[in-house]
């Protein structure tokens, strides 16, 4: 029962501090809360161009997890004692696998995108334009 004060706990204090830092969008807090990840598109730059540069920065990131997920595997080889620990398993094989399956995903997701634009144009066509 006392787990379910926890969690009520925790959630109070994240909303709170979204709450914050929307209330202050000047602040280090909303700054860091919503700050862009990941590559700002340049000025002149074409739509195509950029989804290349986003999918290869996600592709960073996912071949990034792949070596820490080795190194993971290895070291658990080496020391086997390492399975026994919560907070090893926990980094090595929950939280590892998911941020390199989201950054898989985001390079898969720009890619199509990349693929779409470039082969059948723009998603959107301009308002006034007639077929």
């Amino acid at each position: 029962m006392r787990q379910i004060f926890y969690i009520a706990g925790f959630w109070i204090v994240v909303i709170v501090a979204i709450r914050l830092a929307v209330c202050f969008p000047q602040s280090l807090l909303a700054r860091v809360f919503f700050a862009q990840f990941g590559p700002a598109p340049i000025r002149g730059e074409m739509k195509p161009a950029y989804l290349l540069r986003c999918a290869r920065f996600a592709v960073n990131w996912f071949l990034q997890a792949l070596l820490l997920f080795g190194v993971g595997w290895i070291a658990v080889n080496w020391e086997a004692s390492l399975a026994d620990s919560p907070y090893f398993l926990t980094l090595w094989a929950v939280v590892i696998p998911i941020l390199g399956g989201a950054a898989l995903l985001a390079s898969l997701y720009a890619l199509g995108r990349w693929s779409w634009i470039r082969w059948f144009g723009d998603e959107h066509p301009k308002q006034g334009a007639r077929a």
